[in-house]
């Protein structure tokens, strides 16, 4: 069942859910690495390629601002709504707050999970990363880890297809219509990318998503007519699906926006692992 941002969902671990996306051509014009704490100014400093290094400083940006936002605001109340709202940051958004602010509200990576700091103090918050070809997007909720991901809509070889996605899966996304299959496939591809980020089976990796199954998929009709636009829909489609891995099962929420060549994909995990 597909319900719209807004809705009454199940109980989930992630709370409220806040994203944001950020497009690199935003920071041109000016110099945010002083928006950085000195130990990320190092990390980026490092990175091999202007094209790198503005999307992971996008998504760090991201990431800090909806931070600091939710810093400014009543504390949300837990419901039994899962709401992702989605804001869409420009380099006027980032001027609301000074770059000493986004210096203190640092994104650790040390570990394999991206985590925050708040002027050098661990913060409860679950953060999740990514990015693609321009655009970086960065998910902040309380309780158990969200993931984000983003991916560009491509027409990709057969062998990729009949690689990494199971005959039901396959099904699914080319009963879509033929002109949109490649978006409904990097769905696909963007919650299994998503429960590897989460770490729910802790064998998988990036090499092994056909390993991982999407069972319960929603009538692509439900899902499609919202994202293809030019810029992405703040309104997200939300619906529930089993994700299965050898003799496991989880249960997942799902929220996805996007555009006619991104989609973008919050996996939200109901409960642990099932046997």
């Amino acid at each position: 069942m597909v319900t719209r941002d807004g809705s009454r969902a199940s109980l989930a671990l992630g709370g409220h859910c806040r994203v944001a996306s950020l497009e690199s051509r935003e920071l041109n014009d000016r110099d945010y690495t002083r928006y950085l704490s000195v130990a990320e100014r190092t990390t980026y400093i490092a990175l091999p390629t202007q094209t790198r290094k503005r999307e992971w400083l996008a998504g760090r940006l991201a990431a800090k601002f909806i931070f600091l936002n939710r810093l400014e605001t009543s504390p949300v109340t837990p419901d039994r709504d899962w709401r992702p709202t989605l804001t869409r940051l420009t380099s006027d958004s980032l001027d609301q707050y000074p770059s000493w602010m986004y210096q203190q509200a640092e994104v650790v990576t040390a570990e394999a999970k991206p985590s925050l700091r708040w002027c050098g103090q661990p913060r409860p918050e679950s953060i999740s990363l990514s990015h693609s070809t321009g655009t970086s997007c960065a998910s902040l909720t309380f309780g158990a880890p969200i993931a984000i991901d983003i991916e560009t809509t491509m027409r990709r070889l057969e062998a990729f297809y009949r690689i990494n996605f199971s005959d039901a899966e396959r099904e699914w996304a080319i009963g879509a219509t033929a002109s949109r299959s490649d978006w409904f496939f990097t769905l696909l591809w963007t919650v299994k990318e998503s429960i590897v980020k989460l770490g729910c089976f802790p064998q998988a990796t990036i090499w092994n998503l056909p390993g991982i199954e999407i069972d319960g998929l929603p009538r692509v009709n439900n899902i499609g007519p919202a994202s293809f636009g030019r810029t992405f829909n703040s309104e997200f489609a939300v619906f529930e699906l089993s994700i299965k891995e050898r003799s496991h099962v989880i249960p997942v929420q799902v929220a996805v926006t996007g555009t006619s060549n991104h989609v973008l994909t919050v996996v939200n995990p109901l409960s642990g692992v099932l046997k």
